[in-house]
């Protein structure tokens, strides 16, 4: 994503920040003296602010409901196997500057990734250089992205009111482009096109190759080893005892000086707290004082995208080349290599799922699961049928935390509830993927972790 056709929007969401954090300012007066914060949420938003507060010299606690840390990112491997693969956020982009220097920062090797992809529509197979996009679609996109650099404010808004799928069409794609995109996008929005705000999507692909089949699309790195050194790198430079796992919390309680935290049986006292949880857990916390009734019903109003990814884990590679992927009008939107650069005669292929088809997949037991994405796998090799060994699920729209992967805005929520949510309450300040400029991506976590940090850093010396 181009820095010129983000400094608007940018500019937009700090203005709003600044503003609604002079309340906050005013509290703060007391940091620069006790320098102390409890942070909701041990997922990489939580615990990259918890780093850099920790090294800048404060007391931290991180409180997490979870039995581990990490939240949405979870590496994870089927017993008996090296191999690893990723039941949350997956993979690192070219352009997700914050969350890269925070790897080079903490000694995580990121390798590179790439897939190219082959379409499943109507049980046909249609591999990588043979499909494409029409010749109105291409023409359509680059006037609009000629247009696009040109949008004022205004513009953006009423951009803002379409969704996606409905823009493209505005703008010249034909029902076949239309399905096309929408099987690929939908990795992005986590839903059907239909649901997401055109503006949202728009800003993310504008400056991309968004118009080549085989574009990468943010799937340019791994962490080698998986996610999970990421966790274990952040972690490991908190001071002992510091993150309490299995802790949920049940209220965030002000004073004139100081935050009170409490689980069901303990309580935390510090100057600020930073909570990271999604927007929908936080009707689930008592605020004293309450939460703005606004901000509580756009906390309410934001919902998080349906998935279920499954790994396959099959005795041998039968697909045709490392970078795998596959997309699908079947029972599952995408296929595609998880086990890039892993060696063994193994492999793992992660089914992904989204919307109604999510919530399909997410009913059956495992072993028709398995039936259903088999079939699927058979229309492209019929060595399917006898080299999946067994899968593993996580259907996080039935995640009892966020209830969805991940956030997504629809027509007309982007400068609407968004700018609500980030909004400071008192010593409360808020962080998360559903805030950040990179929405929807392990950076936009690291992203607003470290907003968050900086600004408690930034009052505290002022």
């Amino acid at each position: 994503m181009t820095e010129n056709l983000n400094s608007t929007r940018r500019e937009f969401l700090r203005n709003i920040a600044l503003a609604g954090a002079l309340s906050f300012v005013r509290s703060a007066q007391a940091l620069a003296r006790h320098r102390s914060c409890i942070i909701v949420g041990a997922g990489l938003s939580g615990l990259t602010a918890a780093y850099r507060l920790t090294a800048a010299g404060w007391k931290v606690t991180v409180l997490e409901a979870r039995e581990r840390p990490g939240g949405r990112v979870w590496t994870w491997s089927f017993d008996g196997s090296p191999l690893t693969c990723e039941m949350g956020g997956e993979w690192i982009g070219n352009d997700h500057k914050k969350i890269i220097a925070l790897c080079k920062e903490l000694n995580v090797e990121l390798i590179p990734h790439g897939q190219s992809v082959t379409m499943l529509l109507g049980r046909k197979l249609y591999q990588p250089g043979v499909w494409q996009f029409s010749d109105q679609a291409h023409k359509g996109w680059k006037k609009f992205m000629e247009e696009y650099k040109r949008y004022t404010p205004a513009d953006k808004a009423r951009l803002d009111r379409y969704d996606w799928w409905e823009w493209l069409a505005h703008i010249g794609f034909t029902p076949d482009d239309l399905r096309m995109r929408d099987l690929l996008d939908s990795l992005d929005v986590g839903e059907s096109i239909r649901a997401a705000s055109a503006f949202a999507l728009a800003d993310e692909y504008a400056g991309t190759d968004y118009m080549n089949p085989q574009w990468t699309d943010e799937m340019d790195f791994y962490v080698r080893g998986g996610n999970r050194r990421l966790v274990e790198a952040l972690t490991g430079r908190l001071a002992p005892g510091s993150v309490r796992l299995s802790a949920s919390v049940e209220s965030i309680t002000q004073s004139a000086t100081r935050v009170t935290v409490s689980t069901a049986t303990e309580h935390f006292t510090a100057d600020a707290c930073i909570v990271t949880t999604p927007a929908g857990g936080l009707s689930k916390i008592r605020f004293v004082p309450p939460l703005p009734p606004e901000q509580l019903r756009a906390s309410e109003q934001l919902e998080y995208a349906r998935i279920i990814k499954t790994q396959i884990l099959c005795s041998e590679r039968f697909w045709d080349r490392d970078g795998f992927s596959l997309m699908s009008d079947e029972t599952c939107d995408s296929y595609f290599h998880a086990t890039q650069s892993q060696p063994g005669e193994q492999g793992i292929l992660c089914s992904y799922a989204i919307g109604d088809k999510a919530d399909v997949l997410a009913a059956q037991d495992d072993v028709y699961r398995q039936q259903l994405i088999t079939n699927d796998l058979i229309a492209y090799s019929p060595k399917a049928a006898t080299c999946i060994l067994k899968i593993h699920s996580q259907a996080w729209q039935r995640d009892p935390y966020t209830h969805g992967a991940y956030a997504l805005y629809k027509p007309g929520q982007w400068f609407t509830i968004r700018p609500i949510l980030q909004r400071p309450h008192g010593k409360v300040l808020f962080a998360g993927e559903h805030l950040a400029d990179n929405q929807g991506f392990m950076d936009g976590a690291v992203e607003t972790g470290e907003h968050a940090a900086e600004t408690l850093l930034r009052t505290s010396s002022s």
